[in-house]
This record gives C-alpha cells, structure tokens and sequence, in this order.
C-alpha cells in the first residue's frame, strides 16, 4: 500500500483514505508506540472511556520496548510515518521484567491447553495491543494479528495473553474477531483476569498446505 503522509489529512482529502500499513516496527517507530501506550493507560484513561473503548494496563520502559523491538519484533500498523496501532509480542524473559506480570507468569505453571502442559508448547506472551481511538473498529485488530501469524506461525504453536474482567471491550474483540480462547481465569491483588490463548497451528498447517500447492 502506498503511504500518505499523516499531516496532510487536514486537505481535502477524506480521513478515510488514508489506509493504514501494516508491517514491523523500526526504530523511529518506538516514539510513536511510546506515545499510544501512555494515552491509553489505564491511568490516563477515564472511566466513561475504559468502558466503552478498552485501555491498556502494561507500560513498558524505552528501554524494554526496543529490546523487544530487535527480538520479537513488534508489528505496527502506520499511516504515512504516524504509528496509529501496534500488536506487541514478547519473551517471558522480557515479561519477567514487567512486575505487573507476575501473578500472570506464575499462573504458566497451571495452564492447559488441550489437555498438555504450556511447557509442552512452545510459545510466547501477546503483550499488548493498543489502536488509535481514530482507527477502531475498522478491521485494524484483525489485520495486526494477521501480521503477526503469518511472522510467528513457524516459531511458535501457541501465543498467551491476559485481559482484565474490567476491560470488556477488549475480552469480547479477541475473543469474537480475532478468535483467541479463554483457558483460564484467576484474582490477584483485588482483579480479576482472563488467560487466553491465540493458537498459531493452524495459520502455520494452512499455509505449508499452500505452499505445497
């Protein structure tokens, strides 16, 4: 797709012709993803706002993001040279880094998934994922997770997650668009949280069986 640059949306030109890229993060990404991530924490956030358009409630210092950045690889969506959404992989090793992880990492020792152990998949933790308030409920969720299963499939069976049961609007989009499972659901520190599971098999079993073709 061709890129517009994000100042000229005040000319004549429609807001909804400007169509979003989906790739990876470079390093002059990192700012923007910074920025989105503060104005959508849960802190920054009002009420009226968690309720009908989601937050975000992990933060993760400059540093953090471009070790993920170089490693995992983060997939933003960008229009012209703006970030205007991004989907957040990481290691358990980066997440052993978020303290607010903790109760979350701990419930790995517990977690089945089709009747075998998290152990016995390999995997990693879908950290965060935060859209533009411009940009929702356009497709935008599903096209990052696409990116991201078509990068990931091969590496890995099995990405993880947790939502809070405060935060609705995010549970329904990952469960009724993007088609993620809830395996789980435990209380700590006074929340309640949901773990699910997206299930990168099949993306990967469909594209070997295209590619066969």
């Amino acid at each position: 797709m061709g890129e517009e640059n994000f100042n000229h949306m005040e000319t004549e030109k429609p807001f909804e012709q400007f169509i979003p890229e989906i790739g990876l993060a470079k390093d002059k990404d990192l700012t923007d993803i910074s920025r989105l991530q503060q104005e959508n924490l849960a802190r920054n956030v009002s009420d009226k706002e968690k309720r009908q358009q989601g937050f975000v409630s992990v933060e993760t210092s400059p540093k953090l993001l471009k070790e993920i950045a170089g490693q995992e690889g983060i997939t933003v969506a960008r229009v012209g040279e703006k970030v205007v959404g991004y989907l957040m992989p990481m290691s358990v090793e980066h997440g052993k880094q978020i303290p607010l992880l903790d109760p979350f990492l701990e419930r790995f020792k517990s977690i089945q998934f089709e009747g075998k152990s998290l152990d016995e998949y390999r995997y990693c933790i879908l950290a965060q994922v935060c859209i533009d308030k411009n940009y929702r409920a356009k497709g935008m969720l599903e096209k990052l997770y696409q990116e991201l299963e078509a990068r990931l499939a091969d590496e890995y069976d099995l990405g993880v997650s947790e939502i809070g049961a405060n935060n609705p609007r995010s549970l329904h989009a990952h469960l009724d668009k993007v088609g993620l499972k809830v395996v789980e659901q435990y209380s700590a520190e006074g929340k309640d949280w949901y773990i699910v599971i997206l299930d990168f098999r099949p993306y990967r079993e469909k594209f070997n069986r295209q590619r066969k073709t």
